[in-house]
């Protein structure tokens, strides 16, 4: 109990919050070296994944690009082949 209202003190915060400052400025430096690194190699790992879904997306476009033109070559050829049946009779 004690110990609780001495840590909600002011005095005590205010320390403890000029404590953690200090000591941030000496860890976040060398947390920067070390994660600098490993975040640089994420980035260019997701721009390599974005490039290569590019490329799955590009050919996956390409594909339904190609099936809709052989669609409505069939349409026409059996629109054609209606056409024909329908001047014969």
């Amino acid at each position: 109990m004690v110990i609780l209202k001495l840590l909600k003190s002011k005095p005590v915060l205010f320390g403890l919050g000029a404590a953690s400052a200090a000591s941030w400025n000496i860890i976040a430096p060398i947390l920067g070296n070390v994660v600098r690194p490993v975040l640089k190699e994420t980035i260019k790992a997701g721009i390599i994944l974005q490039k290569q879904v590019q490329t799955i997306a590009q050919e996956a476009w390409q594909d339904v690009e190609d099936l809709t033109a052989e669609a409505k070559a069939e349409v026409e050829a059996g629109k054609k082949q209606t056409d024909k049946k329908d001047t014969a009779a």
